[in-house]
């Protein structure tokens, strides 16, 4: 009977035990070990204009604009994700696609190959990209409208000044005699 207890207490003991220290303190260990592991990252990624066609004519309906980047973060987080935020100016199509692909930087680094086509109708368009720790990055852009100016008009009187000048002597000359006559 004493064996049986001492058993019991032995069996209690355990189920104790394995609930005051659970399974999940070796979790907190291995991820203390992970912390230790990460990489601070505070630098922004960057963006590296691969290729471009920006010009819009002065009607965008029908028109597009294209810009190709490469993304990097270097050696930190890594690129999260790229976005574009655009103002339509126009009921025309203003749909745009985005093709990513990734790729190895001029550095050695992991990169990402992002092409946007958007219609020439956005009136703003802005394009950037977020790295894993939450950095942002602007990336260059800006689409080339035509500038349209107004050529100063030039006014030709319809008479010549030697016109004008014998027409403002003859009423002079007309007033004086008039006030002389009367």
């Amino acid at each position: 009977m004493v064996q049986i207890a001492k058993s019991l207490v032995f069996l209690c003991m355990l189920i104790g035990w394995s609930q005051a220290f659970p399974y999940h303190d070796v979790t907190t260990e291995d991820k203390a070990m992970k912390d230790v592991d990460k990489v601070t990252d505070l630098t922004p990624p960057v963006c590296r204009v691969v290729n471009e066609s920006l010009d819009c004519p002065l009607s965008c309906q029908n028109a597009s604009w294209e810009v190709t980047y490469i993304m990097s973060d270097g050696a930190g987080s890594g690129i999260d994700r790229p976005s574009l935020s655009a103002t339509d100016s126009s009921e025309f199509n203003t749909t745009f696609l985005i093709y990513i692909d990734t790729t190895v930087d001029e550095n050695g680094y992991n990169a990402t190959i992002v092409k946007y086509i958007g219609s020439c109708c956005f009136k703003d368009v802005e394009i950037s990209v977020t790295d894993k720790a939450g950095n942002k990055a602007k990336c260059p852009f800006n689409i080339r409208r035509p500038v349209t100016t107004i050529s100063p008009m030039t006014v030709k009187p319809t008479s010549s000044s030697s016109t004008a000048t014998i027409s403002l002597w003859s009423s002079l000359i007309l007033m004086a005699l008039k006030s002389l006559l009367f």
